[in-house]
């Protein structure tokens, strides 16, 4: 395997890394993924897809440390994948190209598909179809509301084995709260994008009750993301989905990563990982991040400090509850206007 030739190759950074979350986030992948192939070794074989693959390099824009993104965590993961597969837009899938030969150009195992993964993922998916029977883990990471229902269902059928591909997928719930809001008025794309997420409408039910201020914030929230983990075992039949809320320096929810697997093994494994996390790395990483805003803040105002002070963050709750029946949609007086719908003129 090639190995790194310098932090960025000498090229410009992606900047859009988030904050100690996405860290976090990080950090859980590398642990996931290296207890994944160890647990996988009697298989002889293993397949990665990273569906939103980003760079090879990020930097944290509150800190300005630079981090490895999902690909190079995955490539150096060991014990070894077998085969990778990156998917990204156009734009950014050439400069990943690129980074992954000067990087890694040595490495053969790996592959990128340029374009929307949720219409070229059967494209990349042949690059990896005589390893269909292998334990195979896929990484979802979008920046909204882009991962299609029939890309999961996709992914869950893919599998030729006892199991299914085991899932995890950033599910922004706090997006979904701001654009549909409150006032019962929202746009046909955005509709038509969540029943494609949700591969249904039943999302609606939630927006219905928020809108009648049956739910909170925090339960629309709650419920939105225990509708996706229901569908992903009632309808693609998964065992396990797992939760886990990130959250910003602020406190303010930011996403939840949902785990999907059918294996008792990696339930325990990511179980382990998302109580650890809870515990200690998501807090000690939060203190941290709070501390570098406050040092931030006060050199602005022109203003030194002789010791630093690190605030202590509680441990994060990490609940394993199974999904509940969602509501209903409503009917009745209850109604849905549509804006931009051109039969409306």
């Amino acid at each position: 395997m090639g190995r790194d030739t310098g932090a960025s190759g000498g090229k410009s950074l992606r900047s859009d890394f988030g904050g100690f979350w996405t860290e976090a986030k990080l950090g859980i992948l590398r642990k996931y993924l290296a207890a994944f192939t160890s647990a996988s070794q009697k298989a002889g074989a293993t397949v990665y897809l990273d569906l939103f693959a980003g760079r090879l390099w990020n930097r944290r824009p509150d800190t300005q440390a630079v981090y490895r993104g999902s690909t190079g965590v995955a490539l150096d993961t060991v014990p070894q994948l077998s085969r990778l597969v990156f998917w990204e837009l156009p734009s950014y899938a050439s400069e990943l190209q690129r980074e992954l030969w000067r990087n890694y150009m040595r490495d053969r195992r790996w592959s990128v598909v340029p374009g929307d993964c949720n219409t070229t993922l059967k494209h990349g998916l042949a690059k990896v179809s005589d390893l269909q029977w292998a334990p195979t883990f896929a990484f979802l990471d979008p920046k909204g509301l882009d991962v299609r229902w029939e890309t999961l269902k996709t992914l869950a059928t893919w599998r030729r084995g006892k199991t299914k591909t085991e899932l995890w997928v950033l599910f922004p719930e706090p997006a979904l709260e701001r654009v549909l809001g409150l006032s019962g008025t929202f746009g046909r794309d955005t509709a038509r994008q969540l029943t494609d997420l949700y591969g249904c409408d039943d999302w609606l039910g939630i927006h219905q009750r928020r809108m009648q201020n049956d739910l909170s914030p925090e339960e629309a929230r709650a419920e939105y993301v225990n509708l996706f983990r229901w569908r992903l075992q009632s309808v693609l039949g998964y065992r396990w989905t797992q939760p886990l809320g990130l959250s910003n320096v602020s406190g303010h929810p930011v996403y939840t990563m949902v785990f999907a697997t059918d294996h008792p093994t990696g339930n325990k494994i990511m179980t382990d990982i998302y109580t650890h996390a809870g515990v200690q790395e998501i807090p000690e990483l939060h203190a941290r991040a709070l501390a570098a805003r406050t040092r931030n803040r006060l050199e602005d105002k022109g203003i030194s400090r002789l010791f630093e002070i690190t605030p202590v963050v509680a441990p994060t709750l990490v609940r394993h509850v199974q999904p509940w029946k969602p509501p209903e949609v409503l009917t009745g007086p209850l109604s849905v206007h549509w804006d931009h719908d051109p039969d409306n003129t």
